[in-house]
């Protein structure tokens, strides 16, 4: 029996990414797109936080958890995976999480997705505005960890 016809009607990781640019009204417009969607995983870069803790979302698991500050979350819908778990270091401008997917395989698939958001250090509107990184530095560990990378890179400001 093949793989395909073993797995057939399991959920797959399906992915949307979003930047909501710390705004509650734009998590609001994500969160009411969600409904609308099959989508069972969700990178969001600049959350916007209350308290120092991103929103939740019903049904939805918070990595990381809701007491730390980021700049990166990601939501994995409940009972969607196997498992999920954070495989990256705490870092306050990415996110690491390996998830197995329900499987009939003796070994089931895992994939490591990777959430990141360099984020600007200086805004200055005569000069072009700088990340905190260059691209390199802090994505070195990122692509020794992940399969798959999304986020927002501002690449557009690095010369």
């Amino acid at each position: 029996m093949k793989t395909e016809q073993r797995n057939a009607g399991r959920p797959q990781a399906r992915i949307l990414q979003y930047n909501t640019s710390k705004s509650p009204t734009a998590f609001h417009v994500m969160q009411a797109a969600i409904a609308d969607t099959d989508r069972n995983i969700l990178l969001v870069q600049e959350p916007p936080l209350l308290n120092g803790t991103p929103p939740t979302l019903d049904d939805f698991h918070c990595f990381p958890s809701y007491k730390q500050p980021c700049q990166t979350v990601t939501f994995m819908k409940n009972k969607a995976f196997k498992s999920a778990l954070v495989i990256s270091d705490p870092h306050v401008n990415f996110l690491v999480v390996s998830i197995t997917l329900h499987s009939k395989d003796r070994k089931p698939p895992r994939i490591n997705i990777a959430n990141c958001y360099n984020r600007l250090q200086n805004h200055n509107w005569r000069t072009r505005d700088q990340p905190t990184h260059s691209l390199d530095t802090p994505f070195h560990e990122i692509f020794t960890l992940a399969d798959l990378v999304a986020g927002n890179m501002n690449k557009h400001h690095i010369r």
